[in-house]
């Protein structure tokens, strides 16, 4: 006999279309069945990469991977979005969300900075190129405390030269806070220890005009009463 088949034509595989796919995928990413979401939006793009669904199915797996804990891949997918739509409704969201898979992977300051200043960059952006979008306000706040953690970085290292008598390494860093982050509250402390590396380095002068600055501008600071102490020293 024959093979069953012969010449026929094998049974056609069954492929669901892209509305199935879609809503087959959001179902299971607000289930909380990320890797299946994950799975469905890759089929979508795979199988249907020219539909109406693929763009929300692109921003969504930035989401599911932001879901689950996947910061890395979440912050590839937005910034992917962006270059490829910067002109998309949803592009502001993309940026901020891209922000904010940096945030996750902000560090302790004695670590390394790289994911900061990468968060730094994506709010900055957003507020460049949508000032007028919904994310505007909270990148801005967000703006902020992220130059204020660099800004401790620099201070957290300069206080390392410091106490390991590298006073001129210390000067540099501090000299970096007053020049780059003047709007993170730390001028103060900035300026006393400017003085006192100043002091240790011997140069009176130098360390006078910092301890002046710091008394004239922070007269309240916890940090006046010792330079009081150090001028009055000479």
């Amino acid at each position: 006999m024959g093979g069953v088949w012969g010449c026929a034509t094998p049974p056609e595989v069954y492929t669901r279309n892209p509305a199935e796919l879609y809503n087959a995928g959001l179902q299971a990413y607000l289930g909380g069945r990320f890797e299946e979401a994950d799975s469905t939006f890759r089929k979508l793009l795979d199988d249907h990469p020219m539909s109406a669904y693929s763009v929300d199915a692109e921003l969504l797996l930035g989401d599911v991977s932001y879901a689950m804990e996947s910061y890395e891949d979440a912050g590839a997918y937005y910034a992917n979005f962006i270059a490829l739509r910067p002109a998309h409704p949803k592009a502001p969201y993309a940026l901020f969300q891209k922000g904010m898979s940096h945030m996750k992977e902000v560090l302790a300051l004695d670590r390394d900075q790289t994911s900061t200043r990468k968060a730094l960059f994506a709010f900055e952006d957003l507020l460049t190129a949508y000032p007028g979008s919904p994310y505007a306000e909270r990148s801005g706040e967000l703006i902020a405390f992220l130059r204020g953690r660099l800004a401790e970085r620099e201070f957290y290292i300069a206080k390392y030269y410091f106490k390991r008598k590298n006073y001129k390494g210390s000067l540099g860093r501090l000299r970096d806070i007053l020049a780059e982050y003047p709007d993170a509250g730390l001028t103060d402390r900035a300026l006393y220890y400017i003085g006192e590396s100043y002091s240790r380095l011997g140069e009176k002068e130098l360390a006078e005009d910092a301890f002046s600055t710091l008394l004239k501008n922070y007269p309240e600071s916890p940090y006046a009463e010792d330079a009081r102490d150090r001028m009055r020293a000479g």
